[in-house]
């Protein structure tokens, strides 16, 4: 998977969180694994160097978003590197960055932008994350720049990459546009960023204090969190929950979501609606209720004072620093970053979530795919792209037989110690794996038979490489967070709309956002009242939202179409 590069701002405690970190947790999933299967190993052996099986080489160009923690050892460059190389050695392709810009706000979308105005050739494959995509992929289609890939894929995916996109249809939405299929999405794990309560455990025990089970319970908790003196310095210095309220209450950490799941409705986000369409989340009846309760939180200090300055990682801040004693998020969060907060005393620990007045229990999912490969309308070398992809899925799937069985690359995220790959030594990384031409990102869960490769290791199944090098570099509360997201398996909501932007979105949606980004934090902090609501459901309607519907269940109806033409 490749990551957004957001800056990392301090806190209050002055703490800078880790983005190598960040890169590791989400790359652990994505390039250990997820299969049941048993398997017997034995030591990795060589591979042929191009020069003694390539008849001729293929290059590819491709472009790259560099981040601060791709990180290089030696000689290594983006061109040249252990994933280049193998590349070359194992399937006959050089691979080459015909751009490379810095990772930072919309910097390679830009530079296609630029490519397009300029009439410049694109690189034979782009990948372009979910974020970006939406509001440029009509623009690469009406300018012909783009392959459509229905038939491609057909007639050049293996027979277990069909199966993990049969098994996972819907990752084709994000690049389906009139019928058509516009690229290759990678497919997510079912549950990657779906979040979970993470709570001071210390705090609850310091006041003893039970996990709590419902809403009201919750409160309880906040308040004793807020003003009995959690951690006991004598200081009225905490609060209850950490909220990242700067650009949506229902961010990847820092999120409500819970909130909105209790009384119906997930805001920010297309819900399908019990008549089958899709219905904008956020100016829903039910929203309405859910904002109350949050601002009821605020007056009584539930939420730091300035929550809605605060973006995700500052909201982790808020936690890793002491002062907030509970924060929504992802369950890879035990590994970063609550696994590296250097507090004291501090024990972290990951609840499911409680539970609304009627027993309603809710909150955001996962996204289908996370970012998609666009191919250039004059290439023609599909045959090496997915033979690429075939061999990096095989790791995803824990094939034994995978080049990567062991790892990714030596010295990078593992080093051979007496002819066996050791995974805990100085300067380890698995983000070389953000240098592969193509990845499927990770495993699809529906193709996945047995436990997870996180259910295995914690049980203490560490037979296979994969399950070696999980049980090496994973903490046990990164562990016990991947699993307490499998404990409420059925209540997650994930966006129904991720397809390319409707004409009234590319013209109004920016100016819908920021008016239900202001209407919302002004009724929480108490500067509106709550009627206000009402009023900004009217104006959302009135700008724009209401042709924007019309526009995703035509989209929606299009993509379902496609969809099940392909079963």
């Amino acid at each position: 998977m490749r990551l957004s590069d957001q800056e990392i701002r301090s806190g209050q405690s002055g703490v800078r969180l880790s983005r190598v970190a960040l890169a590791l947790v989400l790359l652990l999933p994505a390039l250990a694994g997820c299969s049941g299967q048993e398997t017997k190993e034995s030591a990795p052996t060589a591979v042929a160097s191009a020069s003694d099986r390539c008849e001729e080489l293929t290059v590819i160009t491709t472009a790259r978003a560099l981040r601060d923690f791709d990180i290089l050892k030696g000689n290594d460059t983006t061109d040249n590197n252990p994933i280049t190389r193998w590349a070359r050695d194992r399937l006959c392709v050089v691979q080459t960055n015909q751009w490379l810009v810095a990772d930072q706000d919309h910097a390679l979308e830009d530079r296609i932008r630029t490519a397009l105005s300029n009439n410049e050739p694109l690189p034979d494959v782009l990948f372009l994350r979910s974020q970006d995509l939406p509001s440029i992929l009509r623009d690469l289609i009406d300018a012909d720049r783009i392959q459509e890939m229905g038939a491609v894929f057909e007639k050049y995916a293996s027979e277990r990459i069909k199966e993990a996109y049969a098994l996972n249809p819907d990752v084709w939405k994000s690049v389906t546009l009139d019928g058509s299929r516009w690229g290759l999405p990678q497919i997510s794990a079912a549950n990657l960023a779906d979040p979970i309560l993470w709570i001071r455990q210390d705090w609850l025990d310091a006041l003893d204090l039970e996990a709590p089970a419902t809403l009201d319970e919750l409160e309880k908790v906040m308040d004793a969190f807020t003003n009995r003196d959690p951690d006991g310095n004598g200081v009225n210095d905490t609060v209850g929950i950490a909220v990242a309220g700067q650009n949506t209450l229902n961010g990847w950490m820092g999120d409500v979501s819970f909130m909105f799941g209790a009384y119906g409705d997930q805001a920010h986000q297309w819900n399908r609606a019990a008549d089958g369409t899709l219905a904008y989340g956020s100016v829903q009846p039910s929203v309405k209720s859910a904002l109350q309760r949050l601002a009821q939180w605020y007056e009584a200090g539930y939420l730091a004072s300035d929550f809605g300055t605060h973006d995700e990682q500052d909201a982790a801040v808020l936690m890793t620093s002491g002062i907030a004693g509970m924060i929504s998020g992802p369950g890879w969060m035990g590994g970063w970053p609550l696994g590296e907060a250097d507090l004291e005393g501090a024990v972290f620990k990951p609840y499911p979530y409680p539970a609304g007045e009627d027993g309603r229990i809710g909150r955001i999912g996962t996204l289908p795919s996370y970012g998609s490969y666009l191919f250039s309308k004059d290439f023609d070398h599909f045959d090496k792209i997915f033979a690429y992809y075939d061999k990096v899925y095989g790791m995803l799937i824990e094939d034994p037989e995978s080049d990567f069985s062991i790892g990714l690359a030596e010295g990078y995220d593992y080093i051979i110690v007496d002819g066996e790959p050791e995974y805990d030594f100085p300067g380890t990384t698995s983000t070389i794996g953000n240098f592969f031409l193509v990845a499927p990102g990770s495993a699809p869960s529906k193709a996945i038979k047995g436990g997870s490769l996180e259910r295995r290791v914690y049980n203490g199944k560490i037979d296979s490489y994969y399950e070696k090098k999980m049980a090496t570099t994973a903490s046990r509360l990164f562990l016990e967070g991947k699993l307490a997201v499998e404990q409420q398996p059925n209540i997650s909501h994930p966006e129904q709309f991720v397809g390319p932007q409707t004409p009234t979105m590319a013209l109004k949606w920016r100016l819908l956002n920021k008016m239900e980004q202001t209407t919302f934090l002004q009724i929480v902090y108490g500067y509106a009242p709550l009627d206000e609501f009402d009023r900004f459901v009217r104006e959302w309607h009135d700008s724009g939202g209401t042709q924007v519907t019309v526009e995703v269940n035509e989209w929606d109806r299009m993509s379902d179409d496609k969809k099940d033409d392909s079963l």
